[in-house]
Formats: C-alpha cells, sequence, structure tokens
C-alpha cells in the first residue's frame, strides 16, 4: 500500500436531483478540498464527452451545464482564468460522421460558452504536431494547445463499451487526436490510451454518473439512473472506481491493465470517500466483444507479419545492391547489440 500522504482518492456523490450538479460538485470539493489548486496557471482546458450528437439525459453525453459550474469554481481561485472547451471531429464507430461544430451547437455547448465567457474549440481544425506513440504503428497528430501550460480537467459518462468493456476517463483522451477517423487504431487502443495518458494526464478527473449506459454502448445502449458522481485526481484510480460502481472487473478492461503495467502500478491504489452504491451493467447482449477482440488481435498480427516480411525483402534488396556496405553495416549492429 502506497504512503498515505500518496494514495489516490476519487470522491463519490450521490446526486438524487439532477438539476443540482454543481450542489453535487461542491459537495465533492467539501470533502476532498484539494480537488481544485490553491492556483492556477492562465488558461483551464476542458475535454467533455461529445462522442454523438446525442442529448445527455441519454447518458451518452456530458451535460453542457459543467462548462458553468466549473467556470464559477476556476474563477473563484483566478478571475483572470481563460476557460477553453475542446473536442474533435469523429467518424464513430458506426460509421457516422459527426462535425463538432455541428455537435457543440446542437447539444447546447455554444450557447452555455456565450453565456459563461468560455471559448469552443474545435481541435480537427487547431495546428497540430504529427508523433507516434509507443506500441502505436500509425503516427497521430495532436493539438498544438497541449504544449502550453494549463490545468486539464477531462469529463467523462459511465458507460460500457463494445470495443474496451468500459469508457471513462483514459479513453476519453482519444478525443485529443485531431483525426476524425481513428479506426486504424482500434487494434491499438490499450497502447493509444495509455501513451495519450501518460503525455496529457488531467489534473482533474470528472465521471458523470447521475445516468449510465449499459447494453450496447457506448452510443446505442440503455440509460439507466445511477445518481453517482466520481470526482478524483488521478485518471486510472477514477476508472476503477467506475468500474466497482457498475460492477465491472477491472481485469476485463484491456486499457486499464496497460496502463496499470505501464504506469508500475497495481489495481486498487486509491480510496474512495463517500457512497459508492454499485449496480451491475448489463453488457454485450448479442455476444459480439469477444469477436471483436479477435478482430483486431489478428489485424495486429496480419500487420506485424507484413511489417517483418516488408523488412526482410528490404534487407535483400539492399544486399543485392550493395552487398559489402550491406555487410558492414549489419556487423556494426551486431556488434554495438552485443
Amino acid at each position: 500500500m502506497e504512503n498515505a500522504k500518496n494514495v489516490k482518492k476519487v470522491v463519490a456523490v450521490t446526486v438524487e436531483e439532477h438539476d443540482e450538479v454543481a450542489r453535487a460538485f461542491g459537495a465533492a470539493l467539501r470533502q476532498e478540498p484539494e480537488l481544485l489548486p490553491a492556483s492556477l496557471p492562465p488558461q483551464v482546458v476542458i475535454k467533455p464527452n461529445l462522442c454523438d450528437i446525442t442529448a445527455w439525459e441519454t447518458g451518452v453525453t456530458t451535460d453542457p451545464r459543467w462548462m458553468g459550474v466549473l467556470a464559477r469554481e476556476f474563477r473563484a481561485v483566478r478571475p483572470d482564468v481563460r476557460i477553453r472547451v475542446v473536442e474533435s471531429d469523429a467518424v464513430s464507430a458506426y460509421k457516422h460522421y459527426r462535425s463538432c461544430d455541428e455537435t457543440f451547437e446542437r447539444l447546447g455547448w455554444v450557447d452555455a460558452a456565450r453565456a459563461e465567457g468560455v471559448e469552443l474549440i474545435n481541435l480537427s481544425r487547431a495546428e497540430t504536431m504529427e508523433i507516434r506513440l509507443k506500441g502505436v504503428p500509425s503516427p497521430v497528430r495532436i493539438p498544438q494547445i497541449f504544449l502550453e501550460e494549463m490545468f486539464f480537467v477531462s469529463i467523462a459518462n459511465l458507460k460500457v463499451h463494445g470495443y474496451t468493456r468500459m469508457t471513462g476517463i483514459l479513453k476519453n483522451s482519444l478525443g485529443l487526436l485531431a483525426d476524425a477517423d481513428i479506426s486504424a487504431l482500434h487494434p491499438y487502443l490499450s497502447a493509444t490510451i495509455s501513451q495519450m495518458h501518460q503525455l496529457f494526464p488531467p489534473d482533474l478527473c470528472i465521471i458523470d454518473g447521475r445516468i449510465g449506459l449499459e447494453g450496447h454502448g457506448p452510443i446505442m445502449g440503455d440509460a439507466v439512473r445511477m445518481d453517482s458522481l466520481l470526482v478524483g485526481r488521478d485518471a486510472l484510480a477514477v476508472d476503477e472506481a467506475a468500474c466497482r460502481l457498475m460492477e465491472i472487473p477491472v481485469q476485463e478492461v484491456p486499457y486499464l491493465r496497460r496502463t496499470a503495467k505501464d504506469l508500475g502500478r497495481e489495481f486498487g491504489e486509491f480510496e474512495i470517500t463517500g457512497e459508492l452504491r454499485p449496480r451491475k451493467f448489463a453488457f454485450d447482449r448479442g455476444g459480439g466483444h469477444p469477436a471483436i477482440l479477435t478482430k483486431f488481435a489478428s489485424r495486429r498480427l496480419h500487420e506485424n507479419m507484413a511489417a517483418i516480411s516488408n523488412r526482410w525483402i528490404d534487407r535483400a534488396y539492399r544486399f543485392k545492391r550493395e552487398p559489402g556496405a550491406f555487410m558492414k553495416s549489419a556487423i556494426s549492429k551486431l556488434t554495438r547489440s552485443r
């Protein structure tokens, strides 16, 4: 067990009146005042979960009222703080293109942002840079805004997911990628999520579990009333707490296993303050989840075999063109490896 000073804390708050999200968040802050820092950098960046043009009452997306709740709390700490909400365009798991700008408009985020003096940013239209993630064959584009100093807030929903078993704070980071279509990354979701977390760990993690989504997530499932809010500073701990709330074994979530391994942590290295009221979420009634995992594993194997084959073909051509230079290079590499 970690030193008591370093134990990750997750606050669980019951929210039976769903209009009282501000009161519920205030209760979380009273239980754990260190959720908010004593001082803030010049800007706060908030990443909601806006994976589809579907109202928050369905359990699919983030309630736009969070913008005002958070803006008031952050401006109480630093009145001149710049607050920005970010999201990207996307091609959903069901192959529908989703414009981030249309999503902002139709789900009420534009009106809420105007009322609160908050800036909305479409990351797919922002300045980006290309990077490679360890364990992921294709490069990804990340917005340059994340090179700036900020306090980063991630707001996720309490949902099952057909690809990853559940989705929470850690998976929410995929929405930071600028490319709309990330289907090429699907066989490498665990590695992508873990690497994105190491690059951009949230400073504040909120899972709005007033309404959860069970059955067929992350969009086509069934709304279930959970009346819960989970808040913490550590993404892995908050996602683990969400698994407990949904009665999902953490070992069944591949990206949680990968993230814990990459961070050198064991599951359970956190404590929950407040009342957690678990309910077992229905999942994958059609039995498609194992088939999806098999499909992704098969695609990884195929791509790895193709990469090995291409390397040997390249070596054969180089040896044929310049045998002397090739042998000299090969000997040098063998010597270094020893």
